[in-house]
C-alpha cells in the first residue's frame, strides 16, 4: 500500500509540476506579445483607412507621442482636421479624450474604453497597448497554423468583468511570439471581431508591428491601421502628458 501511496503521490505531483508549467509559459508567451506590442519610444505617425461593406472608404490621419508608461494620439481627417486627442496614462490604462470641435474632456472608464476610435473597428482599449498579463489570465488551449505560420493557441480570460470583450483567443507564432491574429469573443463567448498583424518590422533588435487589419463580422466592415515616420530621438515635456492640457492650443 506504502508503494501504490507514493506512486500516486509522484504522479499527482508530475501533474502540478506540469501544470505550473504550462501556466508559466502561457504567462511567458504573454509577456512576449505585450513587448511586441508596445508602441516605440519617440514620435510616430499613422494611418487608419475604414473601409465600408459597399467598397467605400474614410482615411483617418494620426500621431503618436510615446513616453514610458503615456502617450498622446492625435487624430485628423481630410474634411475636420484635428478633431480628436487621446492621451492614454498608467501604460495604457488611463484613458483621457478630448473632442477638439466639441470642446470637451471625456474620462473613459470601464465599459467606455469600448467605444470606437472615429467610427472604426478599433476601440480605445484597443489602442491602450495595456498589458494583457495585467488584464487576463491565460492558458495554452493547443496549437494551430494561421497563414502558413505555427502558432500557439491561447485563452485570456478576463480579470475584470464588466468589458465588451468575454474572451480573447491570441494566436502568437511559435518562432518568435508575434500575434498573428487575435479573435474578439462578446461575453456571450461569440467571436465578432478579428485582428491579424500583417506586416513588421525589425528596429533596435525588436520586432515591431507597422500593419493592422481589424475585422468586425457583424458589420462587414475592415480597418486597416498602418503606422510610420518613426523618430526616437524625439523627447516629451512631462506635462504633454496631463490630461488638464488635452484642450490646449500648440
Amino acid at each position: 500500500m506504502i508503494a501504490i501511496f507514493a506512486v500516486c503521490g509522484v504522479c499527482l505531483s508530475a501533474h502540478a509540476q506540469e501544470k505550473r508549467e504550462i501556466e508559466l509559459t502561457a504567462q511567458e508567451i504573454l509577456a512576449r506579445v505585450d513587448r511586441i506590442l508596445e508602441y516605440p519610444r519617440g514620435q510616430l505617425k499613422g494611418k487608419m483607412l475604414h473601409i465600408m461593406p459597399d467598397g467605400t472608404s474614410g482615411l483617418i490621419t494620426f500621431t503618436g507621442s510615446i513616453a514610458d508608461n503615456d502617450f498622446l494620439l492625435k487624430f485628423s481627417n481630410r474634411d475636420r482636421g484635428e478633431h480628436l486627442r487621446v492621451l492614454y496614462n498608467l501604460g495604457g490604462e488611463d484613458v483621457w479624450v478630448y473632442n477638439v470641435h466639441a470642446i470637451k474632456l471625456f474620462h473613459k472608464i470601464d465599459i467606455d474604453k469600448y467605444d470606437s476610435v472615429c467610427g472604426t473597428n478599433f476601440y480605445y482599449i484597443d489602442m491602450s497597448n495595456a498589458d494583457y498579463q495585467n488584464n487576463y489570465n491565460a492558458m495554452i488551449t493547443g496549437g494551430a497554423v494561421v497563414k502558413g505560420i505555427e502558432c500557439h493557441r491561447l485563452k485570456l480570460e478576463p480579470i475584470y468583468r464588466g468589458g465588451a470583450y468575454g474572451q480573447l483567443t491570441l494566436y502568437a507564432s511559435k518562432s518568435d511570439s508575434v500575434p498573428v491574429r487575435i479573435d474578439y469573443h462578446d461575453t456571450d463567448r461569440v467571436v465578432f471581431k478579428s485582428l491579424s498583424v500583417v506586416k513588421t518590422m525589425t528596429k533596435n533588435n525588436r520586432i515591431i508591428p507597422i500593419r493592422y487589419d481589424m475585422l468586425d463580422i457583424r458589420k462587414g466592415t475592415v480597418t486597416i491601421l498602418e503606422l510610420y515616420g518613426f523618430d526616437d530621438t524625439v523627447t516629451f515635456d512631462a506635462k504633454v502628458f496631463y490630461h488638464q492640457r488635452l484642450g490646449e492650443k500648440e
